[in-house]
């Protein structure tokens, strides 16, 4: 009888083995920088159709390729940056496992132009479908150009897996910038549909770098880092807890300027933070690492965005130190509390200074039109008979800031309430859109928002939305935006915030692709940054306000993020506990 194991044909072996390297256009960009900047280059351009599905083009200065390498290079497994198994552990070059031209050229149709700087001419090879058509001498720039045509042509399972043009693009964008950020001298470039869309011109200056890239505000919140102990040395920036997001996509780590996304570090980062910043935000921190090239495995995955550490404690701990001795040395100004004084007693107008960085909003005694009405002093006998009157809840206290406690009969009631806020403003504003209530304010002076790229092609994709709901921003400058009008329950000193907040959140929840219109994203965004964060303490007529308002709400309600905001402890429970009958 035949056995059941066969040899795969080459091709089929050759998509497989792309699979893994080329996964959209974006992988595409990456894997040619990433072999531009090892070749030297000082000039990269980026340049793409349709998102990178109609064409990807990068074009460099750097050394380029002798007519001789040029078939190898279209081989797998072909590189010039290693020899041998040991030097997989001397490696200081981006690429070096020789696949990924190859992938790119199996998936897709390639033009290939290159010239070495010591000849008048250059080569040009055609290739399709991982195939090489044809082969011959090319007038040409030092350098190298590849063209990537109608990628995935041949392979139209992966094709139908992408997303939407924009999608494809913030994703090209994204490896872009990661690009960039490590190499501040050389000059990047990245054109859209024959639109410049970024240019970064080379400086020696990392902060220009990074103020280029991220914008102006968040330059003013972020501490620098030098840290060098034994082997290990990491400089960059971390944002100080005046300045936080709501993902992880701030943080951006580099191994001897490659790209990593690492358990350890990140661990490392968010470690430093711990008892800084709420557990919902993040900070912007980057970090470029460098350290023996035999203390670290990047061979751990073909796209070269895992490595292994020798020795992950000492990086863990190179890390952790280096982020807080940044945010120990940061001058006090009332944004943040240090970690000496978090033991301590603390004064109330301590604690309100102290809670204004971490994005917590003024107490409900000073919110409008919310959803919350606190009484005047000397109603609260009369608010107590009326919360009693129309809920069985009674509001027992708080816990840690962050709970209320309340008992009803048989049982009792634990409410998270920052989710139960978050829950009664958007049911209200959702209301009120419904209904065409909600009302604006026109702003005698307009407030100016510089966006980053990024930002900008969002906000594009979702303008409507934020006209629907109130806002009127219009387009002043190269992604200078002036809101002209905003919702009347939002103050105008926060209106640059919400708008950054509301775009931080359509990255975030519409990350899969353009999917349905962002309006709801929008509210949610809105009710959460409104909403009273945890760790704030609240006055007794506020929690039972709080509580009056969520009570229509059934116990298995969430916020509108998918939080719970109830959770239930029977007395039967307790009494089992207990060991009572």
């Amino acid at each position: 009888m035949a056995g059941k194991i066969r040899i795969l044909p080459e091709p089929v072996a050759q998509k497989i083995a792309a699979g893994e390297v080329v996964e959209r256009p974006a992988s595409v960009v990456k894997e040619l920088m990433e072999n531009a900047i090892d070749a030297g280059a000082s000039e990269i351009i980026v340049e793409l159709k349709s998102g990178g599905l109609q064409l990807i083009r990068v074009t460099d200065n750097g050394e380029g390729m002798v007519p001789e390498d040029v078939p190898l290079a279209l081989q797998r497994f072909a590189t010039s940056k290693i020899r041998q198994a040991e030097d997989l552990f001397a490696i200081e070059t981006l690429g070096f496992r020789g696949e990924a031209l190859p992938s790119i050229a199996s998936v897709s149709q390639m033009v290939l132009k290159t010239r070495p700087s010591n000849s008048i001419s250059g080569t040009k090879v055609i290739s399709e479908g991982g195939e090489v058509k044809r082969i011959s001498e090319v007038g040409c720039p030092v350098g190298t150009d590849v063209e990537v045509h109608d990628l995935f042509y041949n392979f139209p399972v992966r094709r139908k897996f992408l997303k939407s043009i924009r999608t494809e693009l913030r994703y090209a964008l994204l490896h872009f910038h990661r690009m960039s950020l490590a190499y501040p001298s050389i000059t990047f470039k990245f054109i859209h549909d024959g639109r410049i869309l970024q240019e970064l011109i080379k400086t020696e200056s990392f902060l220009t770098r990074v103020e280029a890239i991220l914008g102006k505000e968040v330059i003013g919140h972020l501490k620098p880092i030098r840290h060098e102990e034994d082997e290990i040395q990491i400089e960059g920036f971390t944002s100080l807890p005046s300045f936080a997001k709501g993902n992880r996509d701030g943080i951006s780590t580099y191994i001897h300027g490659r790209y990593v996304k690492d358990r350890i570090i990140q661990k490392a980062i968010l470690d430093g933070y711990r008892h800084v910043l709420p557990a919902d935000k993040y900070p912007v921190s980057i970090l470029l690492i460098s350290l023996p090239p035999s203390s670290v495995d990047v061979n751990v995955h073909p796209t070269k965005a895992e490595v292994k550490f020798k020795e992950p404690e000492r990086i863990y701990q190179a890390v952790w130190s280096s982020i807080r001795r940044a945010l120990e040395e940061s001058p006090s100004e009332g944004r943040w509390i240090s970690p000496g004084k978090r033991g301590e007693s603390i004064q109330e107008g301590e604690l309100q200074a102290s809670l204004s960085f971490q994005g917590f909003r003024k107490p409900y005694s000073e919110v409008g039109d919310n959803g919350f009405n606190p009484p005047k002093v000397g109603e609260r006998e009369d608010l107590q008979w009326e919360v009693e009157k129309r809920t069985p809840y009674r509001v027992v206290g708080q816990l840690w800031a962050t709970y209320i406690l309340c008992e009803a009969e048989g049982t009792l009631i634990f409410v998270d309430q920052h989710a139960a806020h978050e829950r009664i403003l958007f049911e209200k504003l959702k209301r009120k859109y419904d209904d065409g209530a909600l009302t604006t304010e026109k702003l005698l002076l307009p407030v100016l928002l510089e966006l980053s790229l990024e930002e900008s092609l969002i906000f594009d994709s979702a303008e409507e939305a934020f006209k629907a709901i109130g806002f009127e921003i219009e387009s002043v400058g190269e992604r200078l935006y002036a809101i002209r009008t905003i919702p009347s329950f939002i103050e105008q000193k926060e209106a640059g915030e919400r708008v950054r907040e509301m775009l931080e959140e359509l990255s975030f929840l519409k990350r899969g692709g353009e999917g349905s219109i962002p309006l709801q994203t929008l509210l949610i965004s809105l009710a959460c940054h409104s909403a009273v964060r945890a760790n704030f303490p609240l006055r007794r007529e506020e929690m039972e306000e709080l509580i009056g308002n969520l009570y229509p709400f059934n116990p298995s309600t969430t916020c509108p993020h998918g939080r719970p905001v109830f959770f239930l402890l029977p007395l039967d429970e307790m009494n089992r506990q207990f060991k009572r009958n």
